[in-house]
């Protein structure tokens, strides 16, 4: 397929892009109005395009932190995915109710660290490079992303992604239980009074109902727990799901990774901030099974101001998802 657009353009895209109100919400896969940030998206040529957004001041679920964060890593991180969902059906043709399979993705925001906090809302642009496009059939069936993030006048880094699309029937297929009935959704699990659940500030929360980690344990080799399918959260599940999201997981693994870094370091939660991290994804995360969260003890800088944990995300004896988590702590006990 190709998409005629004049390669000068980047500039006059750039000025363009409209922070005046969100997108369509169906072209990012979200419900509510409150979960969808992207703005505008436009064609430089047929493998790049920019994006806007704009990120919200005030957010249950984004904003809800101990450390006094300028702005949460995974807000920027879902700005992306809703950068490349709209773009795939807004540019490159996608039908409504094709599935997005994420394969892979990394963070690196550097920047974030000599940011200010954010006191109104924050305009943010990803411009994006695309590569490694296969189409099937006149057909988008995977594509891998490069999308450097600027917020305001800073260059705060980089997500990278890797995405497959599968029709939607093909995806029902793939997903068809033979013997033990249809897939429950992730509506079935809306309970709010959950025993277990890790105490707040130990996962870098203020409020219980942003905690998704359950029972969590310590040995001498790092941390666990479970994770808990908080089906009725309304940014962790915007609309009912068959399975766990990938930006699910990387909430429990950024709350185990502040979990393990408390652990191990004697230096609370709160003193740390996650910066970083690289993900893959080798199967579905199912709703209806045990998730076991495992974060190896975390191997620190030079300074002990930066850690990594590696971190398994573990159901029926088989990892589904591996990731790495990096992050930093800030002077005093806060953010630079």
């Amino acid at each position: 397929m190709s998409i005629a657009v004049e390669a000068d353009r980047a500039p006059d895209v750039l000025s363009e892009l409209n922070f005046a109100h969100t997108v369509d919400k169906q072209l990012v896969h979200r419900r509510a109005l409150s979960e969808v940030f992207l703005t505008d998206s436009s064609l430089i040529d047929e493998s790049r395009f920019v994006a806007a957004a704009q990120l919200p001041p005030s957010h249950a679920y984004y904003t809800d932190h101990t450390t006094p964060n300028a702005i949460d890593p995974l807000l920027l991180l879902e700005c992306c995915r809703q950068a490349e969902t709209h773009a795939v059906h807004a540019h490159f043709g996608a039908p409504i109710g094709t599935k997005f399979v994420l394969q892979e993705w990394s963070m690196d925001l550097p920047g974030l660290a000599s940011m200010d906090p954010v006191l109104g809302p924050t305009a943010a642009v990803v411009s994006v490079d695309t590569h490694d496009a296969r189409w099937l059939g006149g057909e988008l069936r995977s594509l891998a992303y490069r999308m450097r993030i600027r917020v305001g006048d800073q260059s705060v880094g980089e997500v990278r992604m890797r995405v497959k699309y599968v029709a939607d029937d093909v995806y029902a297929m793939l997903r068809g239980r033979r013997n033990d009935g249809p897939l429950p959704t992730s509506d079935a699990y809306r309970a709010t009074a959950v025993p277990g659940l890790a105490a707040p500030g130990r996962v870098g929360r203020r409020r219980e109902e942003n905690v998704i980690l359950l029972d969590p344990a310590a040995d001498e080799h790092g941390v666990q727990a479970r994770l808990r399918v908080a089906g009725g959260h309304p940014s962790l599940f915007d609309h009912a799901q068959d399975h766990v999201p990938g930006m699910v997981l990387m909430e429990a693994g950024r709350q185990i990774s502040l979990l393990a870094a408390e652990e191990f370091t004697g230096v609370p939660a709160e003193s740390w901030y996650v910066s970083g991290l690289d993900a893959s994804f080798g199967a579905y995360a199912e709703l209806d099974a045990p998730l076991m969260v495992r974060a190896s003890r975390p191997e620190r800088s030079a300074r002990d101001a930066e850690f990594t944990v590696r971190v398994t995300f573990e159901q029926d004896e088989r990892a589904v998802a591996t990731a790495v988590f990096t992050g930093a702590r800030g002077e005093g006990g806060e953010r630079p």
